[in-house]
Parts: structure tokens; C-alpha cells; sequence
């Protein structure tokens, strides 16, 4: 059996992400064209990441194989959320991005992936996770669910 580490990915090392961001993106994409892009190039995507993983804050994990191959990642974040006349003020993690390679799926990476945002978020001092995904994605919602977190806010769409 392959033994799998999971590891922070420096923002160095960003485009080594790139073809599970292109999995989910073409996956999302096929669900709802009207939303999501598939023309953009490896370039730009590349670009994306570089930006994204260079913020302040923002952590990505690799579920890496012996072998170095990257098969699923997670990006996260600590959100502060400021009070406001109706709302506390509040941290909480958000998990941004969660994928797992087509030849790696339905082995517990996902959960392996967001067991491991958690640990790192309640070390940190923050004990509220965040996520969000589109009502297609089962599998988002299985793993999440999994993980103890559970529907809060539902937002709705339709044409004008």
C-alpha cells in the first residue's frame, strides 16, 4: 500500500497544483457552464494559483504519495469576521478548495485532507470551519458532512 504524507505547499511550489485545478475546474465547468470557465490556459491558471497561495493567510495542503506525486490538496484560510450591529465578531476557518485526483477518489483523501485544515486551524486557536460548495457536488457535501459540518446558510439562484 502507498503511504501518504500530507504536507503544506509553499507558494513556491503553487503550480504543482495545477492539474487537480484543472480537474475541478473542468468538473465544475460540465455542472454549470454559465458560471465556470474553460478557456482559461495552464498560464493563467498558473497565475492564479501564484496569487492565490501568495496572499497573507492562505494555507494550501498536498496529499503526496512516496513517490512525490501530488493526489488531492486543500486551500484554507482564517477569516475574521468583525462585529457588526447584528453579528459577533468571529474567527473562523474557511475552506476554499478541496480536490482529490480522478485515480485517488473514494480512498478517504478528502477527509484525510480536511481532518488535517481542522487540526491546523484548532492549533492556531480557531474553532469554527467553513466551507462552501455548489449543490451538484454530492461528493463535497458527503465528505464535509463526514467531517461534522453541516448546511448554515442556503443561498438560491434564478433567472430574473
Amino acid at each position: 500500500m502507498t503511504e501518504i504524507a500530507i504536507r503544506q505547499v509553499p507558494a513556491e511550489e503553487a503550480r504543482s497544483l495545477l492539474p487537480l485545478l484543472r480537474q475541478a475546474q473542468d468538473f465544475h465547468h460540465a455542472a454549470l457552464p454559465r458560471v465556470f470557465r474553460d478557456d482559461e490556459t495552464d498560464a493563467d491558471l498558473g497565475r492564479f494559483l501564484d496569487e492565490w497561495l501568495a496572499r497573507e493567510g492562505v494555507v494550501a495542503l498536498a496529499a503526496v504519495s512516496e513517490a512525490g506525486g501530488i493526489l488531492g490538496c486543500a486551500v484554507y484560510e482564517v477569516e475574521e469576521v468583525a462585529a457588526k450591529p447584528l453579528i459577533a465578531a468571529r474567527r473562523n476557518g474557511m475552506l476554499r478548495h478541496l480536490v482529490v485526483d480522478a485515480a485517488w477518489r473514494g480512498q478517504g483523501l478528502g477527509s484525510r485532507l480536511v481532518e488535517e485544515v481542522k487540526a491546523r486551524l484548532k492549533a492556531d486557536g480557531v474553532d469554527r470551519l467553513r466551507a462552501h460548495h455548489y449543490a451538484f457536488n454530492e461528493v463535497s457535501a458527503a465528505v464535509l458532512g463526514k467531517a461534522g459540518l453541516s448546511p448554515l446558510l442556503v443561498l438560491v439562484e434564478g433567472e430574473t
